[in-house]
Order: structure tokens, then C-alpha cells, then sequence
């Protein structure tokens, strides 16, 4: 029986195993499922791309532990700063899965903002140079003067080039609507100017210069006339000099601006023949109280552009009389044949307070004349002229000034400045300007036949114009100055006058009727701190008569508003011809008559008969460009192009002209030109071998030499391109140095990155130069950026192609390459980020990488676009990517 069930048992054995090997060919084991990742971050942005390094897996769900997910296998993830748990869960085909998770935390540098104190834990401090200058956050080194405080410094070192330095491209703009200044303590042995130039901004760029005193560590401030924001912060250590050294700077800031100091007196007459009372010294001893205590005081309100002089007189009324006055007696009569009459300043709390001069003979009060009128201002500086005619002249040596007359008050005045203006009754300003159809279009008869509540004639070095300051903006008409004059219905008219503001503002300009229903046509005038000439064309089609005028309509923007040499005449069809063409320049021959497209403090454009011109007198040799009229225009590297210009002197000198870049380190090419009084057209013909990029210019570097250069009808053209255009488009490249050949950084913002980002002259693909990127797997991800090319030129719709060619090598896992390109909008918005996929794979061999990608319709690229190739590398041992890069370049619409 036991045998029986041991053979038994030896059969099921049997059966059990012959089951089990027939069931091997269906229930098939699959590998087990292991799930895991590492990841590459940019510190910069907080940007994590996820390596998947998961095991027998087909699907994959990640969760980024900030509520979102993604199936894809190796997402890239942007997260704020935090710390955040990332889970991901793989999964094989019959279901089965596996999970693994990892704590990432991320810590985003903060971009610096004023104010800048270089102690900020996790901020980025670093700062582009230029020039040959260096910059690096060091300790204080010398804990004294205006910054005690041992912690850390900004640090910059110059070589001893001009214009050599450093920025920061801030986080946030620096906005100059608030605060108009900015201070800093600044490190110095000796004494040195230090220029702050602003960049990047909602207007053109602007620049101040602040002194320091050599002593060690003071504090400096730089003061701007402006309200616009900007985002880049430029620093000059000894601008155009040559100074070298360590200097040191700490406790950037915005402050408000410091109110200017007075200004001191330094000339003086109390005779006849030029007769200006400025208190320069205390003059009471010649001032005779009528009625009206005289005091030589300090000014009480010299924060102001009428009159910021140190001392003025103070007339207090004793409300004895009526005719409360205060007389000066002279050493011989007024001359008004070679004097227009008397201007004086005075300062009022009183609207409308009426001002009377009254002049008389001595010894003889019948003989007399006198000429009054009243303040448009209340407590603020103002000033008044009073015209006498040659029938005034030799009869009068004493000057009496009546406040308020027969008012019997006992109110305060303060006067200054009381001075012989202009040069006769004959008309001011030498005799030569013709105003047309007006009456004293140069103001120097002071307010004859002008009319309006702007109305407002004062005189400073012999010549006389309008100064209008607008407090509070309304209607544009509300503050107006006007002249009566015929006008002839049909008839086109040619106005034109000289205009500056304190600042950026417009005002209306044109002609029109002078009564209901007041038809007129006028223009929109751009004006800024510069003094221009504008000339416009009008037609005055439907309107006309005897009660027409002149029309300056200031009253819809604030600030200042200065007006002279006016002048309106029948258009005689001119305009300079029509056919000038400027190529890729704009206004290249200024028949716009108001400086349009060009820049540079050179810049100043004079219209006569039909013709308008750049006019400009060095009165003082120094570099070449302190005394520069540009162009910006996008130059091609390597294209070459022909500049031509008219241009003449008042004698023998010499400048340069030609192209080059518009920003640092300003690389150009130039020829010198010899000037002679004759007009001559000179060509240039200019290759752009080492520069190019959109913010190139055309240059005339004009302060080398004394005297007057006049320039006219510049025209530039590209290898034969017959002209038109205005630069950069369609087919163009947008890249600067693309093939490196410089040598140098020229055009690229090179990043470490805890990697190696360099120039490489053993490997190219033509030419000599590429450029090259190392990571391991210490992890890292150094770059090659091009930033803000094509502002101007790309727009929305554009198809932008990046090409360049690369060779290398790549070790995984964990390595990549990338290639991003950026939509730059204005006010440093980034409106697109597009990441070239697939992107680069280094090989031993050079191969060509070519994206394309279609901006958005309604994409904000007002700032153009930028474009960055980088290598990644998380720390994942063997992690590695090594590559060159060669002829990079970036074309619209290929």
C-alpha cells in the first residue's frame, strides 16, 4: 500500500510538472518596471529639464508637486522659487508600474533693482563690461568717509581706455517720474568724473555726469531731466578720459533731485552806457526810497529757470502814498538808438500785479516817459521788457519803478536784472533776420505785435524770444501765442521758427483765423532741451483775411516752451528738390527741417530760402567725438557700403566720417575729410569688416578741430543696392560676429554657467575662430546669447531662421543641447520662448543646424529678438557635451 501511494505521488509529481511546462509558452514574466529621473536646472530662470532614465516602461505621469503634470518622457518644467516634490510613476504594457520621487529646490537669483547695496544673499550683481574694464563684488576695503559699513562693494577697474565701463541690465526700470536722481557712494584716490548714462528705456537714451572729489569713499549724485524709465544702468569711470585704476561704488540709489545752487552774481554797471543791476554788490546807496524800503537780500526762490541768481532786491511799499516808488539816478542819458529798452525780473505774490518804469530827466520830472504792464505769474519769477524808441534816446538819466501804483498797499516785491536789452529801435539781432509777412518775429522790439496769455519776451545775451512755462495741461489752445496777419484763402505759406523745451513735449503750430469760427490748419511739433528750427508748409485752403494769424498753441502738455525767430512767408514751391535719395538713411538731406532720424549734440538743423542743413560751430578742439552727428542704421558685417555727403566750413579743418556700431565698444571704420569754405561731395567707400547689428550708425566725429561744419544730402548705400531700403530687411542677417572672426565677444553675451563658454582658434569652419562649450557632469549649462537684434526690423509674422554649423561630441546620459530663441517686447516684456526641437547632435564632423519658427500675429517684438545655444548638463556621472560653433546666423523671411 505505501508503494502504491508513493507511486502515486511520483505520477502527480509527473502531471504537475508536464502542466507547468506547457503553460511556459503563454504567461510570459516581464522585466521588472523602475521608475527614476535626474534633471539639468537653470539657476537663472528656474527652468528644469527632466532626464528620464526609467526602466522596461512605456508611459510615464508626472506630478511637479505645484498642481501640474505631464505625460510627456522628458518635460521641461518652469517653477517659481519654492521647494516642490516631483513624482514619476512608469508603466509597462501589462499594467505594471513603479514610482520614484525627488525634491527639487529652486532659488531664482533676483535681477538687481535699485536700490543696489551688492549685500543681497540671493542676488545677481553681475554686470557686463566693456572697453577693457573689469567689475567683481569685493569686501569694503576701506570702511570710512560717507560709507562706514564693512559689508560688500562693487569693485571697477579700468585699464586706462576712454568711454571703458560696465552696466546692469536691472530687474525693474528705473522710473524718473518719481524720483529724478540717482546717488551713490563712490571710492576715489584722486578726482575723477564718473558719467551715468541710462539705456533701455521708454525714450532715447540720457546721460549726467557727477564729480567726485578724490577723497575716498563721498557721495555722489547724478541728475536727470527726465521722467521716462529705463532698464539698463551705464557707468563712465572718467568717460572719455583716460584715467586707470580700482575705484569702488556702493548704495545705488533713486533720490530727489538736489535743488540746483544759486548762482552767483559776476558783473555789474549802474552807468548809462550799459547800464545792468544784477546785486552783484549792495547797490543802496544808488537806490533812492520814494515811499518803498530797498533791501540787498538773498533770492527767496532761485529753484527755477527765469532767475536763479544769489542776491535780488526787495521793494517793500510803506502804503505812505499813492506813487510809492524807488528811483536810480545815472551818470549820463539812456542811448535808444543802439538800445531796444529796459528789461527788467521781478517776483510777485500778487496776480496781476502792474510794473511801471518811468523814465525822467534829473533835476526836470516833466520830462518823462514811461511804459508799464502787468505779471502773468503769481509768486514766481518772471520777466517783463519795456520798448523805448529812438524818440526816447539822450533825454533820460533817471529810472523810476513803480509797484501797483496808486495801490497805497504795503506789499513785498523783489526785482533783478534791471539792464539795458537789445540793439536799437532799428530791430534786434543784428538787423539781418527776415520774419515775412510778421512783425518782430525775433522778439528783440520785446512784445510788439505779438498777442496771448504765452506772450512772455525775455532777453538774455542780447538776444530776445518768448518763454512760455506751462504748469497744468488742458486744451492745447488755452495757452497761446498768436500774431495778426493777412492771409490770402488758397495760398499755401512757408512757417518757420526756432522752439526747445525743458524737456520732451509738443505744442500745435500753424496759421488761421483770428476770430469765429477760428478755421486753421496746424501741425503737431515734437520739441526737446535742443533748440530747433521748424519749418512747415501750409495751405490755407479754406479760410483767409485781414483778422488772420499766426498760431502757437502750447497748452495740452506741460513744461517750458521758448520761441524765436519766427517767420512766415508765400511758399514759392521749394523744398529742396523732392528727388534726394538717402538709401538706407532717413531724412538724409533734413528737408524735414526738424532734425528727423538723426542724433548727436552736433545735431542742428538751420532751413534758408528752400534748403535746410546740419549747421554746427566747434568753438573748442578737443576728441574727435565730443562734438558727433549720427545715424542709426543697421549695418551688415562684412557688406560694404558708400557714404556720400555734401559738406563745406568757414575755412580749412578737417572731421571724420563713416559707420561703425552705436553702443560698446563702438568699433567703426572712418575716413578724414578735409574741409574747406567751398561745398564739396565727398565718397566713401566702407567696409564693415568687424561690426555690424541693427544699432550701427552713420558718424560724423566733428570736435577734433575749431569752426563750422555744414552737412547736407548724406546718403548711404549697400554694395550696390541702388538705394532704398532703411536697413535690415528680409533676408538679412540679424547676428552680429556670427563666424567669430573678431576674435573677441564682439556681438555675444557669453555665460559660464558653471561650465566653460569661450573663443576657440584651433577649430573652425572657415576663418580662424568659432566658438566653443564644455560641460561635465559637475553640471552646468554655459551659452552663447545674441540680445535685442533686429529692434526696428522684425515684426509679428516674420519666419525667423536660425542657422550655424557645430561639430563635437556628447557622452550620456543626462546631455543636451539647446537652442531658444526670445521675442523681446517693450518694457522688457519676453512675449514668446521657442526651443528648437530637434536640436543639435555634435558629431566629429561639421554639420549645418538650420530652425525656423513663424512669430505670432499681434506679438509685441518692438525690442526685436534674441536668440541663445547652450549645453546641459545635470549631475549625472558621465554627463558631458563638448562643441564648436561657427556661422551663426539669424534671417527673417528666408
Amino acid at each position: 500500500m505505501k508503494q502504491l501511494l508513493k507511486k502515486a505521488k511520483h505520477i502527480a509529481i509527473l502531471i504537475l510538472a508536464i502542466s507547468l511546462t506547457g503553460c511556459t509558452n503563454d504567461d510570459v514574466e516581464l522585466p521588472k518596471v523602475i521608475a527614476g529621473f535626474t534633471y539639468t536646472l537653470n539657476i537663472d530662470t528656474g527652468t528644469v529639464t527632466f532626464i528620464n532614465i526609467s526602466e522596461n516602461s512605456g508611459t510615464y505621469s508626472w506630478d511637479f508637486g505645484d498642481g501640474t503634470s505631464s505625460t510627456e518622457i522628458n518635460p521641461i518644467k518652469t517653477y517659481e522659487n519654492g521647494t516642490f516634490t516631483i513624482v514619476l510613476e512608469a508603466e509597462n504594457a501589462a499594467g505594471a508600474s513603479n514610482t520614484f520621487q525627488d525634491e527639487i529646490t529652486i532659488l531664482i537669483p533676483e535681477i538687481a533693482t535699485l536700490p543696489i547695496s551688492f549685500d543681497g544673499e540671493n542676488t545677481s550683481y553681475d554686470a557686463e563690461t566693456f572697453g577693457g574694464a573689469s567689475f567683481e563684488i569685493v569686501d569694503n576695503p576701506d570702511p570710512s568717509g560717507t560709507n562706514t559699513s564693512t559689508s560688500k562693494v562693487g569693485a571697477v577697474t579700468n585699464i586706462g581706455a576712454q568711454f571703458e565701463g560696465f552696466y546692469f541690465d536691472l530687474g525693474s526700470p528705473l522710473d524718473l517720474s518719481t524720483l529724478g536722481s540717482v546717488s551713490m557712494n563712490f571710492w576715489a584716490d584722486s578726482p575723477v568724473d564718473v558719467l551715468m548714462k541710462l539705456e533701455e528705456g521708454s525714450a532715447a537714451p540720457i546721460e549726467a555726469t557727477a564729480s567726485h572729489g578724490g577723497t575716498g569713499w563721498e557721495t555722489i549724485i547724478f541728475s536727470f531731466n527726465s521722467t521716462d524709465n529705463y532698464s539698463r544702468l551705464t557707468m563712465f569711470v572718467d568717460g572719455p578720459g583716460t584715467t586707470a585704476g580700482t575705484f569702488y561704488l556702493d548704495d545705488i540709489t533713486q533720490v530727489e533731485t538736489p535743488p540746483d545752487p544759486c548762482t552767483e552774481e559776476t558783473e555789474e554797471s549802474l552807468s548809462a552806457a550799459d547800464f545792468n543791476l544784477t546785486f552783484f554788490s549792495d547797490p543802496s546807496s544808488s537806490i533812492v526810497e520814494d515811499g518803498a524800503d530797498f533791501e540787498w537780500i538773498d533770492n527767496p526762490d532761485f529753484e527755477n529757470e527765469v532767475n536763479k541768481s544769489c542776491k535780488v532786491g526787495q521793494i517793500t511799499k510803506l502804503g505812505n502814498n499813492p506813487w510809492d516808488n524807488n528811483q536810480i539816478n545815472l551818470d549820463a542819458k539812456l542811448d535808444f538808438n543802439s538800445n531796444s529798452g529796459l528789461k527788467i525780473k521781478v517776483w510777485s505774490g500778487i496776480a496781476n500785479t502792474e510794473v511801471r518804469i518811468k523814465l525822467e530827466e534829473i533835476g526836470n520830472p516833466s520830462n518823462s516817459a514811461e511804459q508799464f504792464t502787468t505779471t502773468s505769474v503769481t509768486s514766481a519769477w518772471e520777466e517783463l521788457t519795456f520798448p523805448f524808441t529812438s524818440a526816447d534816446s539822450d533825454k533820460f538819466d533817471k529810472i523810476v519803478i513803480f509797484f501797483d501804483l496808486n495801490a497805497e498797499n504795503t506789499d513785498t516785491y523783489y526785482f533783478d536784472d534791471l539792464a539795458l536789452y537789445g540793439t536799437g529801435s532799428g530791430g534786434g539781432g543784428g538787423g539781418s533776420f527776415d520774419d515775412g509777412l510778421l512783425t518782430n518775429g525775433d522778439f528783440e522790439n520785446g512784445t510788439e505785435a505779438w498777442i496771448g496769455n504765452a506772450l512772455n519776451v525775455q532777453t538774455d545775451g542780447g538776444n530776445s524770444y518768448n518763454f512760455a512755462n506751462v504748469e497744468t495741461a488742458g486744451d492745447a489752445f488755452a495757452v497761446n501765442l498768436s500774431q495778426v496777419v493777412a492771409i490770402t484763402q488758397g495760398t499755401t505759406y512757408t512757417l518757420s521758427f526756432d522752439a526747445s523745451s525743458d524737456g520732451n513735449r509738443t505744442m500745435l503750430a500753424g496759421i488761421g483765423l483770428n476770430e469765429a469760427p477760428w478755421t486753421n490748419i496746424t501741425e503737431t511739433i515734437n520739441l526737446t532741451s535742443s533748440t530747433q528750427t521748424f519749418t512747415l508748409e501750409l495751405t490755407a485752403a479754406d479760410f483767409g483775411g485781414a483778422n488772420s494769424r499766426v498760431i502757437f498753441d502750447m497748452g495740452a502738455d506741460t513744461g517750458v516752451v521758448v520761441i524765436d525767430n519766427v517767420a512766415l512767408f508765400e511758399s514759392t514751391g521749394g523744398g529742396g528738390g523732392g528727388s534726394f535719395d538717402g538709401g538706407l538713411l532717413t531724412n538724409g538731406d533734413f528737408e524735414t527741417g526738424d532734425g528727423t532720424g538723426w542724433i548727436g549734440n552736433a545735431l542742428n538743423v538751420l532751413t534758408e530760402g528752400d534748403n535746410s542743413y546740419n549747421f554746427a560751430n566747434v568753438e573748442t578742439a578737443g576728441d574727435a567725438f565730443a562734438v558727433n552727428l549720427s545715424q542709426v542704421v543697421a549695418i551688415t558685417q562684412g557688406d560694404s557700403y558708400t557714404l556720400s555727403f555734401d559738406a563745406s566750413s568757414d575755412g580749412d579743418r578737417t572731421m571724420l566720417a563713416g559707420i561703425g556700431l552705436n553702443e560698446a565698444p563702438w568699433t567703426n571704420i572712418t575716413e578724414t575729410i578735409n574741409l574747406t569754405s567751398s561745398t564739396q561731395t565727398y565718397t566713401l567707400e566702407l567696409t564693415a569688416a568687424d561690426f555690424g547689428g541693427a544699432n550701427s550708425r552713420v558718424i560724423f566725429d566733428m570736435g577734433a578741430d575749431t569752426g563750422v561744419v555744414v552737412i547736407d544730402n548724406v546718403s548711404l548705400f549697400s554694395d550696390g543696392s541702388g538705394g532704398g531700403g532703411g536697413g535690415g530687411g528680409t533676408g538679412d542677417n540679424l547676428a552680429a560676429n556670427g563666424d567669430f572672426e573678431t576674435g573677441d565677444d564682439t556681438g555675444w553675451l557669453i555665460f559660464q554657467n558653471g561650465g566653460s563658454a569661450t573663443l576657440d582658434n584651433s577649430v573652425n569652419n572657415g576663418g580662424s575662430w568659432s566658438g566653443k562649450l564644455v560641460v561635465t557632469d559637475s553640471g552646468g549649462n554655459p551659452a552663447f546669447k545674441q540680445e535685442r537684434i533686429g529692434a526696428g526690423t522684425v515684426a509679428a509674422g516674420d519666419t525667423v531662421q536660425v542657422t550655424f554649423d557645430y561639430i563635437g561630441s556628447v557622452s550620456q546620459p543626462g546631455a543636451v543641447v539647446n537652442v531658444l530663441l526670445f521675442g523681446e517686447g517693450a518694457g522688457g516684456a519676453v512675449p514668446f520662448t521657442h526651443v528648437f526641437n530637434p536640436g543639435p547632435a555634435p558629431s566629429g564632423s561639421w554639420t549645418p543646424f538650420t530652425g525656423t519658427f513663424t512669430i505670432p500675429g499681434g506679438t509685441d517684438v518692438s525690442e526685436g529678438i534674441s536668440f541663445l545655444i547652450e549645453t546641459v548638463c545635470g549631475a549625472v556621472a558621465g554627463c558631458g557635451v563638448t562643441m564648436n560653433i561657427d556661422n551663426v546666423a539669424v534671417v527673417l523671411n528666408p
